[in-house]
């Protein structure tokens, strides 16, 4: 391995994730040179595994031309499939798409569109495959019908969801897959359900912190934290070669999400990205109790800490819990449409719970400087973060907005937001116009004393 520094090896990993997520990134063209090495080698399409069927007309169920002189068809075939392309010596050959209907074949998947070339009846190099499913879309190399070649999957924004190898229908080697919220990755072996199996790196988005540990069907079931020691582009085209510490600084950790009567099993075994970014001391905003306080310089746009907690199912006849509602709690987070976290009385010391500290964040409108977002994590699950949205230099507390919805909110809450648009320099008449827009958007009126005390 060649000696670089650790400042030069995040630079190089950095890089490479910048790289691959790219649009500009020539999925085919960098690779030619492997493919044309290993093509002597390459099965015969017979004996791999053939996702589509040889398009051609005497298969139809239906065939009907659509421009003659292009030889532009649309084919339906009886197992739902419906080929719309061009048509030579009655196969598909040159530019086509295939529409897969939901499940086809039993082959647990929504519905596709896959776009490309055909050569003979069968798919040949650069592919795009949409999925309506997930809403992702797939570049993907074919050779005589096989996923045979790197692969790109993104979500509908354009950001990077996984990205490998496959090899003769079956993928091959390391694949990374990006986690939810777009601050975490993983590095590691995946079956044909891409689930991640065997030994797997995942990295935090500082790439220097790390947790190695052995996956079984996507859960880790025993790992450690380590941290980067150092990185080069080694042999395995598209992927570098990390080097880790091997020194062991706590107990296992394995995969432990929270439910809905437990926040987790092990409540003070700390995060150690977490202690070395935040610890937490008395707030300086008046009355708010302990707050969080950066341990480092954190960029902008860096994970800052974790925000875990209980997993509360939402009614789905409910739309919102009030302020004063029994089951109302400063804590309690949106994670997704269906679940709420919160954490609950007996963990909101971090005596009692220290996994995560994203819940002694302090609040605040104008001086904000972090912000949640959805992430993934080996041992929590899909949870919640705080990211900064500016720099946050050492000692600094970080702050974000609850995002409660106005007319919902506790008193003091409201009082912060009246203060803030005071601050801004608002008159008292377009906040009393600002009132009257959440009341309508909320449907509930505001204590009128919140407003009694509004500068001319």
């Amino acid at each position: 391995m060649a000696d670089y520094s650790l400042e030069t090896s995040v630079l190089l990993v950095r890089e490479w994730l910048n790289c691959v997520s790219s649009q500009d990134f020539d999925l085919l063209g960098i690779f030619l040179d492997k493919e044309n090495e290993s093509s002597s080698n390459t099965k015969d399409s017979s004996s791999s595994k053939q996702y589509f069927p040889r398009v051609a007309v005497q298969d139809a169920q239906q065939a009907r031309s659509e421009d003659d002189e292009n030889n532009f068809f649309e084919l339906k075939y009886a197992d739902g499939l419906i080929y719309r392309g061009c048509i030579e010596d009655g196969v598909a050959e040159g530019e086509g798409e295939l529409h897969v209907p939901e499940d086809w074949e039993n082959q647990n998947q929504g519905e596709l569109v896959v776009q490309g070339w055909f050569k003979g009846g069968r798919l040949e190099e650069r592919t795009t495959v949409e999925d309506f499913r997930d809403c992702s879309k797939t570049e993907i190399i074919h050779r005589n019908g096989v996923r045979h070649g790197p692969y790109r999957r993104f979500q509908r924004d354009g950001r990077l969801i996984q990205y490998g190898f496959y090899r003769d229908g079956s993928l091959e080697g390391r694949q990374l897959r990006v986690g939810i919220g777009n601050k975490s990755f993983y590095l590691g072996h995946m079956d044909a359900q891409n689930r991640l199996q065997g030994e797997v790196t995942y990295l935090y988005s500082n790439l220097q912190m790390a947790i190695k540990g052995e996956y079984v069907n996507d859960r880790l079931v025993r790992g450690h934290f380590v941290s980067l020691v150092g990185a080069y582009m080694g042999n395995e085209v598209g992927f570098p070669d990390m080097k880790f510490s091997e020194e062991k600084t706590s107990e296992s950790i394995k995969y432990d999400p929270a439910t809905f009567m437990r926040i987790s099993r092990t409540p003070t075994l700390r995060d150690e990205y977490e202690m070395e970014s935040v610890y937490v001391k008395q707030s300086r905003i008046p009355f708010a109790g302990e707050g969080l306080f950066a341990a480092r310089y954190i960029e902008e746009g860096q994970l800052v800490c974790l925000f875990n907690g209980n997993r509360i199912e939402k009614n789905s006849n409910r739309t919102c819990v009030r302020w004063g509602d029994e089951d109302w709690s400063d804590f309690r987070l949106t994670l997704d449409k269906s679940t709420d976290l919160d954490i609950p009385p007996e963990s909101q010391n971090i005596e009692d719970y220290s996994a995560t500290l994203g819940h002694k964040a302090c609040h605040s409108f104008q001086e904000k400087n972090a912000m949640f977002n959805e992430f993934e994590h080996p041992r929590f699950g899909v949870i919640m973060s705080i990211v900064a949205i500016k720099h946050i230099h050492t000692d600094e507390e970080v702050l974000v907005s609850y995002n409660y919805t106005l007319c919902h909110a506790p008193p003091w809450y409201q009082q912060l937001w009246v203060q803030h648009l005071v601050l801004r320099g608002l008159s008292r008449d377009l906040i009393l116009r600002a009132r009257e827009k959440e009341e309508a958007k909320g449907g509930i009126k505001m204590p009128v004393f919140i407003f009694q005390h509004i500068p001319e």
